[in-house]
């Protein structure tokens, strides 16, 4: 299987920039200053970023699910504190489920895992798939 390299891609990709402070921040940054100023002859009364991948600015609610078991993979010792994870800070019960799985199958975050990914996962992951695909995986050649 031939690889990758900057011989064989795509000029377009090789010459892609994450231009999070590129041309249109800096343009945005401008109307954003005219508008403050009372500038009424734009044809809009407010910019909004939807360029730097940030749904929260746009008033998009956090996946609260990911972020709570992350929160939990990262100091598993508020799993001793369940009442307080349910009761005062809104944890639901499939978060410390979910947290409860994953510690028991990786043990903890931050360390190396398997290269090919963790067990555990994987299986998990399949059977999603399989859960949602139609004709199920099985029958794919």
């Amino acid at each position: 299987m031939p690889r990758l390299n900057l011989g064989n891609i795509n000029p377009h990709v090789v010459e892609a920039k994450y231009a999070v402070r590129g041309e249109l921040a800096v343009k945005s940054e401008e109307y954003r200053a005219r508008l403050r100023k009372g500038d009424t002859s734009l044809p809009f009364s407010e910019v909004i970023s939807a360029n730097i991948g940030n749904p929260q600015q746009l008033d998009q609610k956090p996946i609260t699910f990911f972020r709570q078991v992350l929160s939990l993979l990262e100091n598993p010792q508020l799993l001793d504190h369940e009442d307080v994870l349910l009761n005062g800070l809104g944890y639901k019960p499939d978060v410390l489920e979910r947290a409860r799985y994953l510690l028991k199958n990786i043990g903890s975050v931050g360390a190396y895992s398997a290269s090919a990914g963790v067990p555990a996962i994987k299986e998990s992951i399949a059977k999603f798939l399989e859960s949602t695909s139609s004709p199920p995986l099985s029958t794919l050649p």
